[in-house]
């Protein structure tokens, strides 16, 4: 039987997930229909197919040097790229490592007919791409020049009929408040709470945030010049905004942007794209805030929680945070006795999961089966007929169960080629050994080359390491290690990973955890952040 994966992706978040659901769906039925087994899917969301810097498309070109697969699966080619270049280059890769792309809906043999389509096919995904796009701005333009609106957001107080921003009656009175109140002076914040408490809406029955209420004051709309591209169009809005009261608002918006520019300075957030909700999986984001006597204060927080029914992880210090992640790791991985301690259990988890014994197991077990089958086949020539309906649902079981092996097989080839040793992990620990954690330049090494991701709780922090390669361990796999390690556990109120060994003997003592071959420690926290 053959063995396939899946690629599907989509471009833009015109489309959406049930675009990537669809394409899984039919690419399934064909493999199914054609008796063939996927083994794995390669999925890249909102990018485009003109760009080979795809981080799923790549891994898959990776994996097919491991020889466990013989064919991609795609919806369609220009799923697969969008680019004649890139399409050549990497299905010459495959094709060195018995790998074919085939398209499901695209019936394209391997004739020399079929290899011309498949060149016709591909030019002409990649002219719909370029094409595509420069129509898309040369009708913007050309309908913008003709004084007509062309669609997208509509500025807060106007509404779209017949090409043209009209006033709208019901929301304009909002906005003429907050120019007249911020050319008088009145602070950001106590307009917006203002219009907010009056019921001022954005589109999606949201209330006013600052970054809205900033861009609606820059806005050239409101007296009649609309902006596309640089170019200001008129006749296109209805004039709502006197230009003198613009203009102080322009002056006082430049007042404000010098002063804050003046007290503040450009802030790196170094765990930036490693640090994650532990509550909700959502990315922590870079915030700030100043306090009633002017300092400035600097946090991490959950991009859901600002969200309508959003998250109520509490915000992390930033610099004590980015301190913290790298002091417990000095402390909890890098020490001479504790990088032993992990280098023996990391190489032991890789023999546990990639060795070649594993692969062994599941090779006798396969011979098992068919030693069985062979049996029953034997069987089915002595046995009366009236006992074969047993038989064949038998043979049926068993053939289900070689199937499910075959796929656990070379998955666990494909990933097998994962070899280290103790000596290697050790030198990897020991050139971030020497360093002060109150240095930024040393934090910025250890979150920059070390971490790979840490999720956050109130009461516990999980930090994962990179020793070889590691793929960026995922909220869904935080979650089943922990729902897996809840059910040995008989604490089920414990929150920890439990089934994992502590570090030392003391129970209060950081725990190591592994999540798909990347190592972790789970630490609990005590005090504030």
């Amino acid at each position: 039987m053959s063995k396939a994966v899946i690629y599907a992706r989509f471009s833009s978040h015109s489309q959406n997930e049930q675009s990537i659901e669809g394409q899984l769906r039919d690419n399934h039925a064909w493999a199914k229909q054609h008796g063939i087994t996927v083994i794995e899917e390669y999925i890249d969301r909102a990018l485009s197919g003109t760009k080979d810097t795809r981080p799923d498309f790549q891994r898959m070109i990776q994996d097919a040097s491991k020889r466990q697969f013989d064919m991609v699966i795609v919806w369609k080619l220009d799923r697969f790229a969008r680019n004649r270049y890139d399409s050549a280059i990497y299905k010459a890769q495959l094709k060195k490592h018995g790998v074919r792309v085939v398209s499901v809906k695209e019936n394209i043999s391997d004739s020399p007919e079929g290899i011309i389509l498949e060149g016709l096919l591909e030019s002409m995904a990649e002219y719909y791409s370029a094409n595509l796009s420069q129509n898309i701005r040369r009708g913007q333009r050309d309908s913008i020049a003709k004084g007509r609106y062309c669609g997208g957001g509509v500025p807060y107080g106007y509404k779209s009929v017949d090409g043209k921003l009209i006033i709208d009656d019901k929301t304009a009175p909002y906005v003429r408040y907050v120019f007249k109140e911020y050319a008088k002076g009145t602070p950001k914040r106590e307009i917006i709470e203002t219009v907010n408490e009056r019921g001022m809406r954005n589109k999606k029955g949201g209330k006013i945030t600052y970054s809205s209420f900033t861009k609606m004051l820059k806005n050239p709309a409101y007296v009649g010049r609309y902006s596309y591209k640089g170019e200001t169009i008129p006749n296109l809005s209805e004039r709502m905004i006197d230009d003198a009261t613009f203009q102080a608002v322009q002056e006082k918006l430049k007042e404000h942007a010098r002063a804050h520019g003046a007290s503040t300075a450009k802030v790196d957030y170094l765990l930036s794209g490693k640090a994650f909700c532990g509550h909700c999986g959502a990315l922590m984001i870079g915030v700030c805030g100043r306090s009633k006597t002017g300092a400035m204060y600097y946090y991490y927080q959950c991009g859901n929680r600002n969200r309508s029914n959003g998250c109520r992880k509490k915000n992390e210090r930033k610099d004590f945070l980015e301190w913290y992640v790298v002091e417990q790791t000095l402390q909890y991985i890098l020490s001479p006795q504790r990088s032993e301690h992990i280098a023996k259990s990391l190489v032991a988890e890789y023999k546990k999961e990639f060795s070649d014994s594993k692969i062994n197991s599941l090779e006798r077990a396969l011979q098992q089966i068919d030693r069985e089958l062979e049996k029953l086949v034997d069987a089915l020539i002595d046995t009366p007929k009236v006992a074969h309906g047993k038989i064949h649902a038998r043979m049926e079981a068993l053939d289900a169960q070689k199937t499910d092996l075959e796929i656990d097989l070379a998955r666990l080839r494909v990933a097998n080629d994962i070899q280290i040793t103790e000596k290697e992990i050790l030198a990897w620990l020991h050139q971030f050994t020497i360093g002060d954690p109150t240095d930024i330049e040393f934090r910025r090494r250890i979150i920059d080359v070390f971490i790979n991701s840490i999720y956050l709780y109130d009461d516990r922090i999980m930090i994962f390491y990179n020793i070889r390669d590691g793929k960026q361990v995922s909220y869904i796999d935080v979650v089943n290690a922990t729902e897996e390690s809840d059910e040995t556990t008989e604490a089920p109120e414990s929150s920890s990973v439990s089934r994992y060994a502590p570090l030392e003997s003391n129970q209060l003592e950081p725990r190591i955890i592994f999540v798909n071959g990347v190592i972790g420690v789970i630490i609990p926290r005590n005090g504030g952040r």
